[in-house]
């Protein structure tokens, strides 16, 4: 998971992203089977852009890049709407990532306050997690609080950051990073970078 700052909500997304909130709370609360939909006035394909810039187009969780080309480009609602105490959040700035398909098919409505997030205030990659070179796993840090490393567990399982997949993924990208042209080819052109930064 990359730290990164999430710039200031649009104006147009002050003006509307409540008022859509309650909209969404109250014809979900009247009909469960009600259907989430983005509103013309949320401007979807431009929030979903500035989104999309605040992490160079990397997914917010598991720093996977690509997104639109080897994964859709989806927005993920990191306190789920589908949950009542979030309907209200739906539509809110703060909680919206980029996000690759398989994030969100593994987190699908699940959520924890234990979970991280690379925007989060303070947050460093050191403070929670470990790489493993060899593997090509996350893990957490055995040097932090057990309070932390906890949290690092829970955003590890709940994204599942290591399937094996990702793992084989992780040290595929290593081996290209370490060939790189570093004239040309800069750590942003790369997926995974927290696993590349100590390279």
């Amino acid at each position: 998971m990359y730290a990164f700052h999430r710039s200031q909500c649009p104006a147009y997304l002050t003006d509307c992203w409540e008022r859509l909130g309650r909209h969404y709370e109250t014809r979900k609360r009247r009909n469960q089977r009600y259907r989430f939909k983005w509103f013309s006035e949320f401007r979807y394909p431009t929030t979903k852009q500035k989104l999309y810039e605040m992490t160079q187009g990397h997914c917010a969780f598991c720093d996977g890049g690509s997104l639109g080309a080897e994964s859709r480009m989806t927005l993920e609602h990191f306190k789920p709407k589908s949950r009542k105490q979030f309907y209200r959040l739906a539509y809110q700035w703060e909680n919206l990532y980029p996000c690759c398909d398989t994030c969100q098919a593994q987190k699908r409505d699940g959520y924890d306050a234990a979970l991280l997030v690379g925007d989060q205030p303070g947050y460093v990659f050191d403070d929670y997690f470990i790489v493993n070179y060899i593997t090509g796993g996350l893990e957490p840090n055995p040097l932090v609080a057990s309070e932390n490393q906890h949290r690092a567990d829970v955003t590890i399982a709940t994204y599942g950051l290591n399937l094996d997949v990702r793992k084989i993924s992780r040290k595929r990208e290593l081996r290209y990073y370490r060939h790189r042209d570093a004239s040309v080819e800069f750590i942003d052109d790369f997926r995974y970078r927290y696993f590349l930064n100590d390279a």
